[in-house]
């Protein structure tokens, strides 16, 4: 077999391998382990982890830990920052093409606590105003 035939089965081969191999979207609902600037896909968009910043406050001196991400879509980008704030650990709301998403790092409301570097996304029914709570006037 001449050189130039093998070098041909040769990149016919690789480019068979290339094509069947796919990427598949990551789960709803399930851990799914995340590091530094690896996109993760999911079915309507694709998470990335960018990296975390420490805002520093007059109110709460240790500051409070925002894990940044960015989420990519057909409908745009925007970044989705997660932090369990003062110590209330929960879900941050996000939304890609009219559907809502939450994002939990740390502890899971349905799988419990969360290694490190893994991440939860699943759908919610929650939209982001039903999350804030109301203020009380202080009469009664």
């Amino acid at each position: 077999m001449s050189t130039r035939l093998r070098l041909r089965s040769a990149g016919l081969a690789a480019t068979a391998f290339f094509a069947t191999a796919t990427v598949h979207a990551a789960d709803l609902g399930a851990r799914v382990a995340y590091q530094l600037n690896t996109p993760l896909p999911f079915a309507d968009f694709t998470l990335t982890y960018t990296g975390e910043r420490r805002i520093l406050s007059q109110k709460f001196p240790p500051g409070m830990v925002f894990y940044d991400f960015r989420v990519v879509s057909p409908q745009g980008t925007q970044t989705v920052s997660w932090s369990a704030g003062t110590g209330d650990i929960g879900p941050v709301l996000f939304h890609v093409d009219g559907k809502a998403y939450a994002l939990e790092l740390q502890h899971s409301d349905k799988l419990g606590p969360l290694k490190p570097n893994e991440l939860v996304v699943s759908r919610s029914q929650e939209s982001a105003q039903s999350r804030l709570r109301p203020v009380s006037s202080g009469s009664k």
